[in-house]
């Protein structure tokens, strides 16, 4: 869940200590408090009445009546509905990664187990939502349910299993500053901003048809998703850790810390693999050109090829960063934490200046604006 778009900056140091504006993606299409009052959250209707009257059974059994706070509910609530849209897009990710060789053969140039990690990530999504429903369930709350707005067009290409989809991946902006954000001290909780270490604008990250194998136009598109891997789930890490410090239940506690640790395993891996992304001549132009290089082919910045950019080849560990206060020592973290920059409405605007949601209609952007800033408003009961 990309939370942190920034732009490309013209200076040569990817790090910039300087705040830049960030328009508000969301625009007017999200609303306050208008959707949820007329959708109800109808989630258990969702789900086989017999999955349900288990889950409540064993939710007593567990002495699952004891209450959460308005809080907790409101942060459970808004990670269901962002662990289902994510489910939804890994799974057009893993039905074209088993199902289409060219996609298949293109995402092994990053790496020979790709179509393999991007299917258990995607179960890993799914068994976050059903996890989190499932829970607010047996707290006697009800389970968030998005299936009325699966509406968008998927790909026609081969092994695609057609359908309607809750989001849109052909095409995506993608923010790639993460990549420099975990390479050097600054935070954009201090108010620092990132350059883009690709740029990525309107383009697909899944095959809306079929490619040759091995052709510039399938590896291009592999590439770009290899990045947007890395850019959804550095969002999530972030989303996470700036719920913690806001729930009162233990147990909501364990529930955060825990998920969102698998969020940042993620991440590791797929920054990992979007460093091995090959050149595709004349698709990557704004990549800078090996002075010496082969055929003048193109490489990815930072891979030690270039002794005008720093070598960053295997340091995928985020480097020490302010954190808290600039009066303490720099600390190797998640960041951005902060509610403003990594909480429910930035990780809302995020994605939908992403073009994740193109195409949803406007009750839609009400529901997820209202799951939002209930989420963001919750505090510590203390």
């Amino acid at each position: 869940m990309s939370n942190d778009q920034t732009s490309s900056s013209s200076e040569t140091h990817p790090f910039s200590s300087t705040k830049s504006a960030q328009p508000n993606a969301c625009g007017s299409t999200l609303g306050r408090r208008t959707f949820m009052k007329r959708l109800g959250l109808a989630g258990a209707a969702a789900l086989p009445a017999g999955t349900l009257l288990m889950s409540q059974m064993g939710a007593r059994a567990a002495g699952g009546s004891s209450r959460l706070t308005s809080g907790d509910v409101a942060i459970l609530r808004f990670l269901a509905a962002a662990e289902i849209l994510e489910t939804d897009l890994w799974q057009q990710y893993t039905e074209l990664a088993l199902g289409n060789l060219p996609y298949l053969k293109a995402l092994q140039q990053l790496d020979g187990d790709m179509p393999t990690y991007v299917n258990q990530n995607t179960r890993d999504e799914f068994s976050h939502q059903n996890f989190i429903n499932h829970y607010l369930m047996s707290k006697g709350q009800k389970a968030v349910n998005l299936e009325h707005f699966r509406t968008l067009p998927g790909s026609q290409a081969t092994g695609s299993k057609g359908g309607k989809r809750l989001t849109n991946l052909l095409n995506l902006t993608v923010d790639t500053s993460w990549f420099n954000r975990y390479r050097f001290p600054g935070n954009p909780d201090f108010g620092d901003s990132f350059a883009q270490i690709v740029d990525l604008v309107n383009v697909p990250v899944i095959p809306n048809s079929d490619l040759p194998v091995g052709s510039d136009a399938i590896q291009f598109i592999a590439n770009a998703a290899g990045f947007h891997f890395a850019t959804i789930e550095q969002g999530g890490s972030s989303l996470y850790a700036s719920f913690a410090p806001k729930v009162t239940s233990t147990e909501v506690g364990r529930i955060v810390a825990a998920i969102g640790g698998t969020e940042i395993m993620h991440f590791l891996l797929w920054e990992d693999k979007a460093g091995n992304a090959p050149a595709v001549p004349g698709l990557f132009p704004q990549l800078p050109v090996a002075p010496n290089g082969p055929d003048g082919n193109t490489f990815f910045p930072g891979d030690g090829t270039d002794p005008s950019q720093p070598d960053f080849t295997n340091q995928i560990m985020p480097a020490p960063c302010k954190f808290i206060s600039t009066n303490l020592p720099l600390c190797s973290i998640v960041r951005p934490t902060l509610t403003a920059n990594a909480g429910a409405m930035a990780a809302v605007a995020g994605l939908t200046a992403s073009g994740l949601f193109n195409g949803q209609n406007s009750g839609f952007f009400d529901l997820l604006a209202e799951l939002a800033e209930e989420a963001d408003e919750a505090r510590r009961d203390e």
